[in-house]
């Protein structure tokens, strides 16, 4: 009897998991995106900068799509006139001139570097999963070709013993979005 007691109490606390939450920016403490002037009309350009081994492109970019589509949804700053169509990093020169024929005030330009889980598994019986979210963030005022913005922002939410698949993805990348937005 004691010996099961004892061993739910340990399985209980397996299960609730150690989750933290680390953010860093750089540069770091950056102002909020729409904490100065009015964007104006908003082009919104998603691209990425995969790893070379990096598994499931298509999958990741759906997960970033839909969360750069929520985040941007209803923009306090700006009205959003374009979300373009998810591409390579080298397609950078291309939406700059495509939100100049738009007519639009501002490209903001989001770098996508790292979406997915990581599972780290050590000895003795010990692992740990993180939803890692890597990207720059990049304001351009068109008129003028001033940057109002250029961060690049990691976060990384999970730790021992938690269980953290692709599920959560969208939602940190929102969070972590959102937090540039408007703080």
């Amino acid at each position: 009897m004691r010996f099961s007691i004892i061993l739910a109490a340990a399985l209980a606390a397996l299960l609730s998991a150690c989750t933290t939450v680390e953010q860093t920016d750089l540069p770091p403490d950056p102002a909020a995106l729409c904490s100065g002037a009015p964007l104006g009309k908003v082009v919104v350009a998603p691209l990425t900068h995969w790893r070379p081994d990096q598994k499931e492109k298509e999958r990741r970019e759906a997960i970033a799509v839909a969360a750069i589509q929520s985040s941007f949804a209803a923009l306090p700053c700006g009205q959003v006139v374009s979300i373009r169509a998810i591409g390579p990093d080298t397609q950078a020169a291309s939406a700059l001139s495509a939100a100049k024929a738009a007519g639009a005030d501002t490209l903001l330009t989001i770098r996508v570097k790292e979406l997915g889980p990581i599972l780290i598994i050590s000895i003795p019986a010990l692992w740990s999963t993180w939803s890692d979210v890597k990207f720059d963030l990049k304001a351009e005022t068109l008129a003028t070709g001033a940057v109002r913005m250029d961060v690049a922002r990691h976060r990384k939410v999970g730790g021992a013993f938690a269980v953290r698949g692709v599920g959560p993805l969208q939602q940190e990348f929102e969070t972590a979005l959102k937090g540039l937005i408007a703080s």
